[in-house]
């Protein structure tokens, strides 16, 4: 196991730990991307693993994680999120698979390369997710620390629609949670 899958296991599972809380009638409740539901947010997530089961296969993506997510949640959003989670887990479980070039939405990467920059987005939606069901937003501080060093270079080119929103000031000696989140254009 490399250090980016070990990272992206832990998103992963941290993700599921937050939407496995979901009551059937929580799906519809406000999240904070806007004109998102946590149905768009576990959609999206979903949608995103499913993209990168289908690259690990050579097959082309049938989902858009951008486009309608809250449709890939489908009746029974935990379900149609767990069973992608093992898929993705399964599909990238040995380090021969790892080290396999595959074409992703950044380009052609190592599955390892391409996980380990999944840990942002996955981590990040832990708190939208958790947001949006009312439930407990801390997130894992190692995860929060790799994701830190992971956008800081990056987070101005980010600056887009459906993605970050304006960084949001806080104190200097905010903790790293806050930082995140305030970087990523959310805040507590």
């Amino acid at each position: 196991m490399t250090e980016n899958s070990r990272l992206y296991t832990k998103a992963l599972m941290g993700f599921d730990a937050v939407a496995a809380q979901a009551a059937p009638g929580d799906w519809d409740r406000p999240a904070p991307c806007a004109g998102w539901t946590a149905r768009h947010v576990i959609g999206h997530v979903l949608a995103i693993q499913h993209g990168m089961v289908r690259a690990i296969a050579g097959e082309p993506r049938t989902m858009n994680p951008m486009e309608s997510p809250e449709q890939w949640a489908g009746d029974d959003p935990y379900a149609a999120w767990a069973t992608q989670r093992d898929a993705m887990l399964a599909a990238a479980a040995d380090d021969a698979t790892l080290e396999r070039v595959v074409e992703t939405f950044r380009g052609p990467r190592k599955v390892d390369d391409s996980i380990g920059w999944n840990v942002n987005d996955t981590t990040i939606h832990t708190w939208d997710l958790a947001r949006a069901l009312g439930v407990d937003d801390t997130l894992d501080p190692e995860l929060v620390e790799a994701v830190l060093r992971m956008v800081e270079p990056v987070a101005d080119t980010m600056r887009q629609p459906m993605m970050f929103g304006p960084a949001v000031d806080v104190a200097p000696d905010a903790d790293a949670q806050t930082r995140m989140l305030a970087l990523t254009g959310r805040c507590r």
